[in-house]
């Protein structure tokens, strides 16, 4: 149901501004409620038209007790996300276990950002979306429906080599991102026996002809998506591999980057002075991680552990010989 409204939303961005309007709504509302647990109808409305005012003309689609009220009832058919209203507490408020809710917050920063563009012709003038964009984002919405329904799911895979392999059947079990790509987690039905059982990643730009089944599949309750990328950088958690300790230290330009936008979850500032920026976290050493330190590498220096400072020393060199 998610991924229908968000194709609705896409579609109701590019045609219809005041369509726009309340699309836009929707995620106020829900942004107020879930900010400000038990908000009563009042202060909802007025926290709606203050902040609806900053993406469009709240005349063009009218606030009152009733619309916003409304927009309830539509939240609730259209997202399938309940807000509860507490007699106790006097005020609205979103049950913390939502599911749904958890779907829709991962697609609001980019409805935000396509509905603020499309509602300001004048604004593309001034803001430049990046025109890359990922390919297999078809297959988006029916994954989601697929792995929420445990549902088997088929498709063609391009090789490394660009041939299309014979049809992979898999059991989804969840949508991973990485440097900008989205990848799906899934089990292979039929495949290699030394990688039955175990979860494949499927580069979403590399599917073709995408099929979801009727076929039902009991999932594997052991496994569990967040704890297996708990300490892992990039798409690969490499199992086999345990986190450690790294140490990096930062040029203050450099340092400024990675302090906006951290490497890892378990990042942690040691200095920040306007001589060095050093952090440390605990992270598996694996390929994504060692190509982004590459990408630093011009105003970065490893202080552990060794191993990983030896083994950029050994790429850089290697890129030495290929360019002289």
């Amino acid at each position: 149901m998610i991924e229908n409204f968000v194709s609705l939303c896409f579609s109701n961005i590019k045609n219809m501004s005041v369509k726009v309007g309340f699309t836009q709504r929707y995620l106020i509302v829900l942004e107020q409620i879930r900010r400000k647990k038990y908000i009563s109808m009042d202060k909802l409305v007025e926290a709606v038209q203050e902040k609806i005012t900053n993406y469009i003309d709240p005349d063009m689609v009218g606030l009152s007790e009733r619309s916003i009220q409304r927009d309830l009832k539509e939240i609730r058919d259209n997202l399938n996300i309940v807000v509860k209203y507490s007699k106790k507490d006097k005020g609205y408020y979103i049950p913390e276990d939502d599911d749904a809710l958890s779907d829709f917050e991962m697609m609001t920063e980019q409805l935000n950002l396509l509905g603020t563009i499309y509602l300001d012709k004048k604004l593309a003038e001034v803001v430049f979306p990046e025109k890359r964009k990922p390919k297999g984002m078809e297959h988006f919405s029916p994954l989601v429906y697929a792995i929420r329904n445990s549902l088997v799911t088929e498709f063609f895979y391009r090789k490394y080599d660009n041939s299309w392999s014979h049809i992979r059947k898999v059991e989804p079990y969840a949508l991973k991102e990485s440097q900008g790509r989205w990848y799906l987690l899934a089990m292979e039905i039929g495949g290699r026996l030394e990688e039955q059982g175990s979860i494949k990643t499927w580069g979403l730009d590399r599917i073709q002809d995408l099929y979801v089944t009727r076929n039902h599949f009991v999932k594997n309750r052991e496994y569990d998506v967040k704890k297996e990328f708990a300490d892992a950088f990039g798409i690969f958690s490499d199992r086999n591999k345990e986190p450690e300790e790294v140490i990096l230290s930062f040029s203050p330009m450099g340092g400024k980057y990675n302090d906006s936008f951290p490497l890892h979850e378990s990042q942690e500032t040691l200095i920040d002075d306007e001589h060095e920026f050093k952090i440390r976290l605990k992270v598996k050493i694996t390929y994504d991680f060692i190509m982004e330190l590459l990408s630093q590498s011009q105003n970065m220096k490893v202080i552990t552990p060794v191993h990983l400072r030896d083994k950029l020393i050994e790429i850089h060199q290697d890129a030495l010989k290929l360019l002289s």
